[in-house]
């Protein structure tokens, strides 16, 4: 969790992924107000870490086709698309990529 003066900014969250030397970034949030002032990178990056300190090999995440902030966002720090496309709602698409820690 990222706070900035008592107020919570964002959260992230990571797991294990699909194979004992993957972990996944199962979800991610900033507040509205946070965007576009570094709070997502500080969130990324720490999750990065976890995953390193708790020895995976490489990171996985799913991100939607409308979230293009999101996508520039994990890209800026080493994820690249692994081609994987699932329909989370009628119509809306999202991608996997992935990064090796």
């Amino acid at each position: 969790m990222a706070e900035a003066d008592g107020i919570v900014a964002g959260t992230v969250s990571g797991g294990d992924g699909d194979s004992t030397a993957a972990a996944a970034m199962t979800a991610m949030w900033v507040d509205p107000r946070f965007r576009r002032q570094g709070v997502g990178e500080v969130l990324v990056k720490h999750v990065i870490e976890w995953a390193r300190s708790s020895r995976y090999d490489e990171m996985f995440l799913w991100v939607t086709d409308v979230n293009a902030n999101a996508e520039r966002l994990y890209q800026r720090n080493g994820f690249v698309s692994t081609g994987a496309v699932q329909e989370v709602r009628p119509g809306e698409f999202e991608h996997e990529m992935s990064r090796k820690i």
